[in-house]
């Protein structure tokens, strides 16, 4: 069983979010491989504290440590890689960039509309060195078993086998980014 998250940081459970700052930089500095280069078990506590304040730092997940302990917080995630420190620019803001939220974050704006999937292929040469593919989508694609109707074309109305009776097939692919999901 690992510590609580107010004793590693050194604080009370009504700390505000100025006070755990200023704790989690206090142990930071003290429990530091670099101060500590031939302790192991100050570097081990160091993860500790740091796993502490991005937890506590951040109100939703503090909520949910307050309300369940590790539980509330274990595969939660803390919405991707944020500076203890406050300097902004971590792996939420390029996956912000790319994908248009963070983890956890939702975009406000109107509805997406349905995603396309189309195989192109390209020369490994002209994907190193770049290059401009001319691609042609028919933007009225339905599925194919189903015409989009959500039945199959047995004259009974039977679920469709590749699309559920959705009218779109969803895809699960695995990427070095994590899972990307289509439909």
């Amino acid at each position: 069983m690992s510590a609580d998250f107010y004793q590693l940081l050194e604080v009370d459970r009504t700390a505000g979010a100025d006070e755990i700052k200023r704790a989690y930089r206090k142990r930071a500095r003290e429990l530091h491989p670099d101060a500590n280069p031939d302790d192991p078990e100050a570097e081990d506590l160091f993860k500790q504290v740091s796993h502490a304040y991005e937890v506590l730092s951040d109100p939703e997940t503090r909520s949910r440590y307050d309300r369940f302990g590790e539980a509330g917080i274990s595969g939660a995630g803390s919405g991707g890689g944020s500076d203890p420190f406050g300097g902004g620019g971590g792996f939420g803001d390029i996956f912000e960039a790319f994908f248009g939220g963070g983890g956890g974050r939702h975009q406000a704006g109107p509805p997406r509309g349905q995603d396309l999937e189309v195989t192109a292929r390209v020369d490994l040469m002209a994907v190193m060195f770049g290059t401009q593919v001319t691609v042609e989508v028919n933007t009225a694609i339905a599925c194919t078993d189903c015409s989009g109707s959500g039945a199959g074309s047995n004259t009974q109305p039977v679920t469709c086998t590749e699309c559920g009776g959705a009218g779109q097939v969803r895809r699960v692919r695995q990427s070095m980014l994590g899972q990307m999901v289509t439909t």
